[in-house]
């Protein structure tokens, strides 16, 4: 068979060069969406050293929140720990962990989210060696836990003291664990000796976006407003069977993550008739105001509800954290096919937390606290429990504790 030679292969033309790329649009090209690369996260430059059992544990760089040492994200927690007689020391570990306690009657209960262990130092099994005397240590936070009631992965929760319902707490603690050889003579057995330190899991979570400032309609930005739309209907005395209907057409921004230190804008557009909110209030209050519940028949607030899951049951606590500030906007009316309901309003408004709020919300199958934008006909701002179901329209969304961030 005939080798082929360089001369038998086939002419290749110059490759051409590697176009130059950028971050940055040239000129006739436009950006449609950009993820920016999330920076390192800021451990701060505290310390914190903690002294029992005559030995001596330090944590370095970690931020300080209410007097103790604090973490965010995925964090890891340095420092060193100095053990003392030193000589009798057969291992040390470092555990992190992450529990919810739930306050009861005569006793506290515990839910563990997490535990991680890490072996520091264990005396080899023919030598006679000591302990060393500084022991360097990192471990670090999980994003998520394993919720094994449920069989799902969760957001690690932060540290949270919660009074009602039931008094609640999320809790993260490292521990140091020394076993020991006893003193006695001959003794073969170990004990353990521990020290704890309590940690403040929170994690800086912002905005994926920011909000836009005001309703700028749906057909200028689209892709900004998210609409929500509530039908109601309430049956008329007298054995008439139509119905009385009404409607709100409810726009708050697309994004539905919001930091508690800035205003929500909103727009709701309201089509019903003077008959209908004349029947509504017959049922609530004979001593209701006609006129200000026609002119502001909707109300939109803020609602915060924490639930404690025990064996079971639950029970539920929910504040108004907030209330909408509106305005008539009758430029903004959103089309609407009733030609036999004469009533229609239109408001922009925009709402703010009123209450500190401390941390986000979250889930776990023993506690959880959710946020809601809540639309109200008639009756005023309160607990859901308060308000009949027919009356009430609940958002979900997501209040976070740190605004967004240009990171572009």
């Amino acid at each position: 068979m005939e080798v082929p030679t360089s001369m038998d292969l086939p002419g290749y033309s110059p490759s051409a060069p590697v176009p130059d790329y950028s971050s940055k649009p040239l000129p006739g090209e436009k950006c449609i969406q950009k993820t920016p690369r999330h920076p390192s996260y800021d451990h701060g430059d505290c310390s914190f050293t903690y002294q029992e059992h005559s030995m001596s544990l330090t944590l370095r760089g970690c931020r300080e929140e209410d007097g103790v040492p604090a973490f965010g994200l995925c964090s890891t927690v340095h420092g060193e720990f100095e053990p003392i007689n030193r000589d009798k020391i057969v291992s040390v570990v470092v555990k992190l962990e992450g529990r919810i306690l739930l306050k009861g009657r005569s006793q506290t209960m515990a839910h563990v989210l997490f535990s991680k262990e890490h072996l520091l130092w264990k005396r080899s099994g023919s030598a006679e060696s000591a302990c060393p005397s500084l022991l360097p240590l990192t471990i670090s936070f999980p994003a998520t836990y394993r919720d094994a009631q449920n069989d799902r992965s969760l957001r690690l929760p932060p540290s949270v003291i919660i009074g009602r319902p039931r008094r609640a707490a999320v809790a993260y603690s490292l521990n140091i664990i020394v076993q020991k050889t006893k003193s006695a003579l001959f003794s073969r057995k170990t004990r353990e000796v521990r020290m704890s330190a309590h940690l403040c899991y929170r994690p800086r979570v912002r905005p994926p976006r920011p909000a836009p400032i005001c309703f700028s309609g749906l057909k200028f930005c689209p892709d900004e407003w998210q609409e929500e739309i509530w039908a109601m209907s309430k049956g008329t005395s007298g054995g008439d069977r139509q119905a009385l209907t009404a409607q709100c057409h409810f726009f708050l921004p697309s994004v539905r993550v919001f930091a508690t230190g800035e205003a929500i804008p909103f727009h709701l557009s309201f089509f019903s008739s003077i008959s209908f909110l004349r029947n509504v209030m017959s049922h609530i209050s004979p001593q209701t105001d006609d006129v200000i519940a026609i002119e502001h028949p909707i109300h939109v607030f803020l609602l915060r509800q924490t639930t404690v899951h025990t064996k079971g049951s639950k029970t539920i606590h929910e504040e108004v954290i907030g209330t909408g500030a509106i305005s008539p906007n009758p430029t903004t009316v959103v089309d609407a096919v009733y030609p036999d309901n004469p009533l229609t309003m239109s408001w922009d408004g925009e709402l703010r937390c009123e209450t500190p709020v401390e941390h986000t919300g979250f889930t776990t199958a023993a506690l959880e606290v959710k946020d809601y934008m809540v639309l109200s006909l008639i009756v005023p701002p309160g607990p859901l429990k308060s308000i009949p179901p027919n009356l009430h329209h609940t958002i979900p969304i997501r209040l976070v504790t740190h605004p967004w961030i240009d990171r572009s």
